[in-house]
């Protein structure tokens, strides 16, 4: 499509470029966040409408990038040590994030990410569906900053299914950019087991490397007690789990009784042999969950 735009708008186009008179063009972007300039002289009405079908019109386009933002982003492509060292603190966290369509208004959504933060964070996006965002942090111990809580709320001004990834505090050493691959990969499979959550947190995907494309047919065995349950009963279980084995919390969440649920605990204990209120009984069935929910 991109090819068959420029042929067609020859030497009135931009595509994720830097043109000179910026204000001249009319912006565009697709479904993967290119950006599309196109001069407005060449436009018709007619013109604008049938774009609009199939690229996202902006009102304005993407601000120039600060010399911050573009060491990160190489420091995102290839590990380049000069964006770290920039970093006025000893420590920081990093949070992934990623939207299901283009982030128009990249200014309100920067400026409403700033808020949730008591600490400096640069945010760094890769084209217009998702980015990094880097926090300073000078203590390694930190509270989780409040995006669990506003993630809907960020959908509905933004009109995006938005996911994000929130890293532990790690030092700012040499090996920072081998853990934001890791996390990368981790936030990359947190998404294919669990699609509609839209907050994960480092707790939640250290298990995921365990059970990657490589996992052998006797661990695959060993983690199969689960296949005689259908989904609801695995539902069930993942919501007791959820709520840290508070029997009342869970019933609640799945709108039953208490004495049900204790009863459905009390029978799965029977059909597996796996106390599921015990900590070691809870880490393997939610291990099994995980491996019956593998891409």
């Amino acid at each position: 499509m991109l090819k068959e735009l420029e042929s067609l708008y020859e030497g009135d186009i931009v595509i994720n470029g830097q043109p000179e008179h910026p204000e001249a063009y009319e912006w565009f972007y697709t479904a993967d966040g290119d950006e599309i300039g196109i001069v407005k002289q060449r436009l018709t009405k007619r013109e604008r409408q049938l774009l609009a079908l199939f690229l996202t019109p902006a009102e304005h386009r993407r601000e120039r990038e600060s010399e911050e933002e573009r060491a990160w982003k190489r420091w995102m492509a290839s590990g380049d040590p000069a964006a770290p060292a920039m970093l006025a603190a000893p420590y920081c966290r990093l949070i992934h994030f990623t939207a299901n369509r283009p982030i128009a208004n990249k200014t309100e959504f920067t400026e409403t990410i700033r808020s949730l933060f008591e600490s400096p964070i640069t945010i760094v996006w890769d084209k217009d569906k998702g980015g990094l965002i880097i926090e300073a942090r000078q203590k390694r111990t930190a509270e989780p900053p409040l995006l669990a809580e506003m993630a809907d709320a960020l959908a509905a001004d933004f009109y995006a299914a938005i996911h994000l990834f929130i890293g532990p505090v790690r030092p700012v050493d040499d090996r920072l950019y081998e853990s934001f691959l890791l996390e990368k990969e981790c936030f990359a499979a947190a998404r294919r087991f669990w699609p509609k959550q839209t907050v994960y947190e480092w707790e939640d995907v250290i298990p995921l490397p365990l059970l990657g494309a490589g996992i052998d047919e006797k661990t695959a065995r060993l983690l199969s007690f689960l296949d005689g349950f259908d989904e609801d009963e695995i539902r069930a279980m993942e919501t007791f789990l959820q709520c840290n084995l508070n029997v009342s919390m869970a019933a609640k969440k799945l709108y039953m009784h208490r004495n049900s649920l204790q009863y459905r605990i009390d029978k799965w204990t029977e059909q597996t042999g796996i106390d599921i209120k015990r900590f070691q009984g809870a880490a393997a069935i939610y291990l099994a969950i995980l491996h019956r929910r593998r891409p």
